[in-house]
């Protein structure tokens, strides 16, 4: 084993991040002087949660809840660096064969038993048990073997190279949950949540909230905040009308028009942690009329992805050509994405010789339908008909997943390493292969960029990655998205974070 190492191991180029929490109301907002104890802090989500079993996690919420009740086993900090957290340090092999965490000692689960090696091994069983059918195996694949080798000291060793490693242990692998716990609710779990984060799971109320209270047994310092209550708010305009009215006092990934309003009325704070998300169009191409590539190509010419964001977004965000989200710059290079050219695709219409109509699967919510009605003007416009299809928030989530659609718009906030980004959605062998997508030279790619530790051959294989994307086209990308959370100016010591979670065992309110 090597020297024990978390950054620069892997890191998300920081530079190209805006890390920055910034008040509309003045710098003091979100940093003021002492801490106060106690109190309510409610956060709205943009629906309700399908599960709080991290075996289950699929979207952004599933991971805002998760990180309350789970501490990860390491951890991101504001400036995108992978940091010790349960495992107090990290030995790497210089190969990326074989990786051995120390456990910080005296961490105990909500439930009151130890969070030791015994725990973190059962915990990874279980998440690689192919009957768990866990979303992130794909992170977890090239584990050959898991073993306690001392009471508070985990050795993993791969099958193959897996500089990606280090990365999925900041993500949803490394929310550890309690093996007794998990054993006794069974397939229930996802009711019952039991980690070892610093607010414990109270009670569920189903399309309403979900309440968590202070961990006062945390093994770091206890948070302020007596509660955290989270409110499924699907309608945009409902959670900032809630904010401005004080019954809300945080909305995550706020609506640009909602952020650029705040910035007038000066009401609220602003949290920008920059970027690691992408808004796209999923393409299952093992549906009719979209297998065929000249259709592909053709809907991405048709839209004016400029003119989408202006109007759907004020403008605000960047367009995005890849995955990777703006945070991993440069990661985000690509040759030739497909661009607006209304006359091409209108000829590799008339090429493909047959009437094209969608079905195009959309979240109800309002600036879902707003998009997805601009984008079904620009594609009639080219000759393409479509039917837009509304589900509701756990129903879309479990259409995604079973790949129960022909195009479908949706949203992803990768995690610290691109591996985190690409492997699962575009391997033949992805976890959330939700396309169908099934290209051999992708595959080897993507093996490649997870083998290697040197970051120059991992970014020369990634942007080949992009460049066949930009060619394949099963997603159609639209543009960055910056986890901007708009918040009460009652609310103090948020901490941006790239992955756009909001770690609140520093926050606290005014009483």
């Amino acid at each position: 084993m090597s020297q024990p190492c978390f950054a620069p191991f892997l890191r998300v180029a920081a530079a190209a991040l805006t890390i920055a929490a910034l008040s509309l109301g003045g710098a003091a907002d979100l940093r003021a002087a002492e801490p106060v104890k106690g109190g309510s802090l409610s956060i709205s989500l943009e629906a309700d949660l399908p599960s709080l079993d991290p075996l289950q996690f699929a979207s952004f919420n599933d991971r805002e809840a998760g990180i309350l009740v789970y501490d990860t086993l390491l951890d991101i900090d504001s400036k995108g660096n992978i940091v010790p957290n349960i495992a107090e340090k990290l030995d790497a092999a210089p190969d990326a064969m074989s990786f051995r965490i120390a456990l910080h000692k005296d961490v105990k689960f909500h439930d009151g038993t130890p969070l030791d090696a015994a725990a973190v091994v059962k915990h990874f069983q279980r998440l690689m048990d192919p009957k768990n059918r866990c979303r992130c195996l794909s992170d977890l694949s090239t584990i050959d073997t898991i073993e306690a080798t001392g009471p508070l000291e985990v050795s993993f060793r791969m099958k193959t190279p897996s500089a990606h490693f280090p990365g999925a242990l900041a993500n949803v692998s490394g929310m550890v949950v309690s093996p007794v716990a998990a054993e006794k609710w069974g397939a229930d779990y996802g009711a019952h949540p039991v980690g070892a984060g610093p607010f414990v799971f109270k009670e569920w109320q189903r399309g309403a909230q979900v309440t968590f209270t202070r961990n006062d047994n945390y093994w770091k310092k206890p948070a302020y905040l007596d509660q955290v209550v989270l409110r499924p708010m699907p309608d945009e305009q409902t959670r900032y009308a809630s904010l401005k009215a004080g019954n809300l006092d945080i909305v995550m990934n706020a609506a640009a028009r909602d952020i650029i309003d705040a910035r007038a009325g000066k009401f609220a704070s602003e949290l920008n942690p920059g970027s690691l998300a992408t808004v796209f169009l999923m393409i299952n191409v093992s549906q009719p009329d979209v297998s065929d590539i000249r259709v592909r190509q053709a809907m991405a010419h048709a839209l004016d992805r400029v003119a989408l964001n202006k109007a759907v977004n004020r403008g605000l965000y960047k367009i995005a050509n890849t995955p990777f989200g703006s945070g991993l710059s440069p990661h985000e290079q690509v040759d030739g994405y497909p661009g607006y050219d209304l006359p091409r695709a209108k000829k590799l219409l008339a090429d493909y010789g047959k009437p094209v109509k969608l079905k195009f699967s959309i979240g109800a919510t309002p600036i879902a339908v707003l998009a997805a009605q601009a984008i079904q003007q620009m594609w009639k416009k080219a000759g393409i008909e479509s039917e837009i299809q509304h589900y509701e928030g756990v129903q879309f989530i479990r259409t995604a997943a079973a790949s129960d659609f022909q195009v479908m718009l949706y949203r992803w906030a990768g995690g610290p390493d691109p591996d985190n980004n690409v492997h699962q959605f575009f391997h033949s062998k992805g976890s959330v292969n939700r396309t169908k997508y099934l290209n051999p030279e992708m595959d080897r790619l993507l093996d490649s960029a997870r083998s290697t530790t040197d970051p120059a051959a991992r970014l020369r294989d990634y942007r080949q990655i992009n460049n066949i994307l930009a060619r394949d086209l099963p997603y159609i990308f639209l543009t960055y998205f910056d986890n901007i959370s708009l918040t009460s100016r009652k609310v103090h010591g948020l901490v941006a974070v790239p992955d756009g979670l909001l770690r609140l065992q520093t926050v606290w309110k005014d009483k």
